[in-house]
């Protein structure tokens, strides 16, 4: 499954890739992230280091994204 984020005039790209499960635990942490003001350094280095844990590497990364891609909707494709 992939993760395609559009901005305006239609243009996408692909922000993450993988199966179900993965998917899922990114959209989490994505979605989580575009509801809260997560932009603060210390937030960033909390993320950064929950990505580099197994349990959280797919929700961390989808959170990172949301703060490095604040604008645009997403889409998953099969």
């Amino acid at each position: 499954m992939k993760v395609l984020l559009t901005i305006e005039g239609g243009f996408a790209k692909t922000i993450f890739e993988g199966d179900k499960k993965v998917v899922t635990d990114f959209l989490e942490g994505f979605q989580h992230a575009r509801k809260m003001n997560l932009e603060s350094p210390e937030v960033i280095g909390v993320l950064k280091t929950m990505s580099e844990k197994i349990d959280y590497v797919h929700w961390a990364a989808g959170a990172l994204s949301a703060i490095e891609n604040n604008k645009g909707k997403l889409e998953v494709v099969e």
